[in-house]
């Protein structure tokens, strides 16, 4: 009677998320986000500023300096961009590292919750706010102060959709390494706040120097405003926004942690 051969062991079984599981951890992640004061805020704070600027007269009135447009018609895209910037800088890594200093991520790690279905389930919630905050400064500023919609409604949407999804990309870099929120905080503002420079929150972007304008370029949200102002070539825009949308995620996916 001849010996028989080893048997090899079995791979373990991969962790697989169905829809129901997806709905669910989908709403699990909304309400906890929503918990949180600060997310809020950054939802009706950019809405507030857009109300505020329109009932200046001012702010209304065109100026040779900002192209013929007004202020209101220049800050209404650039408030918007406070919102995906705060929720993918901030916001993301924040709530991800939360969870890591608790101690849910460690327990996560050894149930049926695959990696991909939990970091899929936050980007759906933080996109489902990033397009409701949007949609909301976007009306108000068309509706209520007649501000000028850009000329390529096309140009604007892919950049904006692209710009989003980079910073997405980033605050997954910095959620996928950082130990606790704080941390994670003090890495993402950084970010936050460059790329409100070349978003031109402080000041007009066309207002810059050339050379700012065009170190701007490669920022993600300089990019998008690149784009919409119709400076330099969009596919050279589109193209800086995908690289950092690929390149963020793929550094995410292989540094993330779970303690």
């Amino acid at each position: 009677m001849s010996a028989s051969a080893p048997t090899a062991p079995s791979a373990p079984a991969v962790p697989r998320m169905t829809r129901q599981g997806f709905r669910a951890l989908t709403a699990t992640q909304a309400r906890l986000l929503l918990r949180e004061p600060a997310a809020v805020f950054w939802l009706l704070f950019p809405l507030g500023m857009v109300i505020l600027f329109g009932n200046i007269p001012a702010f209304r009135t065109d100026s040779d300096s900002l192209g013929g447009r007004s202020v209101i018609d220049v800050y209404v895209p650039t408030i918007a961009a406070m919102v995906p910037l705060f929720l993918g800088c901030v916001m993301l890594p924040m709530n991800m590292a939360s969870l890591r200093e608790k101690g849910i991520l460690r327990r996560l790690s050894v149930s049926p919750v695959p990696v991909a279905g939990m970091l899929a389930a936050l980007l759906t919630v933080m996109a489902a706010l990033i397009t409701v905050g949007v949609a909301l400064i976007i009306a108000v500023g068309r509706l209520a102060f007649h501000v000028r919609p850009p000329s390529d409604i096309g140009a604007v949407i892919a950049s904006f959709v692209l710009g989003s999804t980079a910073v997405l990309a980033l605050g997954l870099v910095v959620a996928a390494l950082a130990p606790t929120a704080g941390a994670a905080s003090g890495s993402g503002v950084p970010v936050m706040v460059l790329n409100f420079f070349f978003s031109g929150l402080y000041f007009p972007v066309a207002q810059m120097p050339h050379a700012l304008r065009e170190i701007g370029g490669y920022v993600p949200f300089g990019a998008v405003m690149a784009a919409w102002s119709g400076e330099g070539a969009l596919w050279q825009h589109l193209l800086v926004l995908a690289g950092y949308t690929v390149a963020g995620s793929a550094v995410a996916v292989r540094a993330f942690r779970w303690e």
